[in-house]
């Protein structure tokens, strides 16, 4: 049975998917599985996926039905001990698994390690990692330390530079399947309420790549789920809304300003 599934969800990927794979098999830690999710792709994705690599990694096909429904469906299917994430228009360093199965067999009190990732658009890299494109501060620990960080901004940069121990996903569930693009940030929610430590490695150990043409509408319909997010979490937490008055008026006020200027901004490119 591998240590690690690595699961990657795809949908009309065919110019990045052979990239993305490449960069899970050439991990320098070699005991995982690549299980490819196709979301119902029509750009011949798929077709590649068999051609390229048929028997070394696991391709499922299933109706489109949303990336985080790729990605539980991927879940159930995993024979790891530890479950990692690699979307098909991203990928990883070499060394990314090796160094954060080491930490996690050495920190057994950790339930999640993630790292911080390059940047790259349409496939180039770019001057900034993630964290210092949106000034976020990363943090370790458990609820006490990290929910006020975690609801002030979003730390962790996307499923693709994390590993969790599967046992923790069995206790804590799957992905919310609402949440279409935002399903992670809800779900490290889900972690620290649960009382489970994260744990941060200090170097970008992955590259999140950006597309030419995701436009202003994605953009608006990603800042309303963080809204629903937030909310839903204070609807489980009402007591961190008296704890931290300040904090929840102002992150309110920044969100819903976020949308009325890309409501604008829209109303502006339809016009163009």
């Amino acid at each position: 049975m591998p240590k690690v599934s690595v699961i990657t969800p795809l949908y009309n990927g065919k110019k990045y998917i052979e990239k993305a794979i490449n960069s899970i098999l050439s991990q320098t830690y070699k005991d995982l599985e690549s299980i490819i999710i196709d979301d119902g792709s029509t750009d011949g994705s798929g077709e590649l996926v068999k051609e390229k690599f048929g028997g070394k990694v696991r391709y499922v096909y299933q109706e489109n039905k949303g990336a985080a429904t790729a990605v539980n469906k991927g879940i159930t299917l995993s024979q790891g001990d530890y479950i990692a994430f690699c979307d098909h228009d991203d990928w990883w360093l070499s060394e990314k698994l090796e160094k954060q199965v080491k930490f996690l067999e050495a920190n057994k009190n950790f339930g999640l390690v993630y790292s911080d990732a390059f940047l790259a658009r349409d496939g180039l890299l770019t001057r900034k990692t993630w964290l210092q494109s949106r000034k976020a501060l990363p943090c370790s620990g458990g609820k006490e330390k990290c929910l006020v960080p975690l609801f002030s901004k979003n730390f962790i940069p996307a499923p693709l530079t994390v590993l969790i121990r599967k046992s923790l996903i069995d206790r804590v569930g799957l992905f919310n399947e609402k949440f279409s693009s935002t399903y992670d940030y809800e779900y490290w929610f889900r972690i620290l309420e649960a009382s489970i430590q994260i744990a941060f490695l200090d170097e970008p150990l992955a590259v999140w790549n950006s597309r030419v043409g995701q436009g202003s509408r994605r953009i608006r319909k990603m800042k309303l789920a963080q809204i629903k997010i937030l909310r839903e979490f204070l609807v489980r937490n009402p007591k961190f809304i008296k704890d931290h008055p300040f904090l929840v008026t102002n992150k309110f006020i920044k969100s819903y300003l976020g949308l009325l200027l890309g409501k604008t901004s829209l109303k502006n490119e339809n016009r163009n």
